[in-house]
């Protein structure tokens, strides 16, 4: 039985960085096809529960073994942010419709820049290293 733990994949912060990236465009898009479709605002909202559920499942994937890497837990706080804010954006319900965009556009920030740390600190720390800063 190994008591290696799995080895961190660049790849899936790729991914995470890239569907951040995708998500910010989605909630900067999203008001101006509303605008413009009003009947897709059914449809957009009854999505967002299932991408949350996929960020908390790639955030896993993804921060869980470049935790065990590098020993951050910063990057684990800025995740923990990102997951956060998104969940409020998703389901808290509420009359300022801007605060959907916000929160979102604020989660989707902090998972970027998460992920973007985490792949830093996996690419430059050897495994357990303490990196500095």
């Amino acid at each position: 039985m190994s008591t290696h733990a799995a080895h961190p994949s660049p790849a899936v912060d790729w991914l995470g960085q890239a569907l951040s990236v995708v998500c910010l465009v989605h909630c900067a898009a999203t008001p101006l096809v509303l605008a413009l479709l009003p009947a897709a605002t059914g449809v957009v909202a009854g999505w967002h529960p299932v991408l949350w559920g996929l960020v908390v499942v790639a955030a896993g994937v993804a921060f869980v073994p470049g935790y065990r890497h590098h020993r951050r837990r910063a990057v684990l706080l800025w995740a923990a942010l990102g997951i956060s804010l998104l969940a409020l954006g998703a389901f808290w319900e509420n009359e300022l419709a801007w605060s959907e965009v916000v929160l979102s556009m604020a989660g989707a920030s902090a998972m970027l820049y998460a992920h973007w740390q985490n792949r830093q600190l996996i690419a430059c720390c050897a495994p357990g290293e303490h990196a500095h800063g």
